[in-house]
């Protein structure tokens, strides 16, 4: 019984404070890499059309992604990759759908916030597929409860995915959410009815760099338990 104490109060020792982690000095550079690059996806909202990759490379690095993510059990994950006219004419729908839908005043500050994501060079929609997760649901009912929530989260590392390789060709992006704005242009897209919207990435040159935003401290955030 003492032996399981000690190990209870090894678990429960809260070490977040003190902790620090140390590193081989070889392994330092290696690991920096990826860590920079993490720290270089920060959103940009001043975006423009000045960069020098073609269409089909930006398609292929959206795709490669996407398909590089974790999935569980089916793939419910959807993109649709606007490019050019295509979104253009998506942002100026949902700018239409905005303009008759909120007051005036509002309208003046959404109008000049979706002009910048016009700006851009495109746009990534990520949808989920209601479809599968209905039948994931059916076929796996003990588990019929977490796939709303895992599928949220496959989304949402597909975001990620996308804004860190648009980052890692020195393209800016910014995630936004006009879930409810945009069923009027998806209809012009023929989108399938059960892809359900999550969240429109834009993307395009940086124009202007934002602040950095302040961060909590790492004790307040994180937990370490040796």
């Amino acid at each position: 019984m003492e032996i399981f104490n000690k190990i209870g109060q090894v678990l429960t020792a809260d070490l977040t404070k003190d902790f620090k982690l140390t590193k081989k000095q070889n392994a330092i550079s290696k690991e920096s890499i990826f860590i920079n690059q993490l720290k270089k996806r920060q959103s940009a909202y001043v975006l423009g059309s000045k960069i020098a990759f073609s269409q089909a490379y930006i398609a292929e690095l959206v795709q490669e992604s996407v398909k590089s993510c974790p999935v569980h059990y089916s793939q419910t994950s959807k993109v649709a990759l606007l490019l050019g006219e295509s979104h253009h004419q998506f942002w100026t729908m949902v700018k239409e759908v905005q303009k008759r839908n909120v007051p005036n005043m509002i309208f003046e500050a959404i109008d000049a916030k979706i002009s910048q994501m016009e700006a851009g060079v495109g746009t990534v929609l990520f949808y989920e597929d209601q479809t599968v997760i209905t039948q994931l649901k059916k076929n796996i009912p003990m588990h019929a409860e977490n796939f709303d929530t895992w599928s949220e989260q496959a989304s949402g590392m597909a975001q990620f995915a996308v804004w860190s390789a648009l980052t890692d060709i020195g393209l800016g992006a910014s995630l936004h959410h006009y879930d409810s704005s945009i069923q009027y242009a998806e209809e012009h897209l023929d989108i399938a009815q059960n892809w359900k919207i999550r969240a429109q990435l834009v993307f395009g040159s940086i124009e202007e760099f934002n602040a950095e935003v302040d961060q909590q401290e790492d004790h307040e955030k994180f937990r370490i338990y040796l």
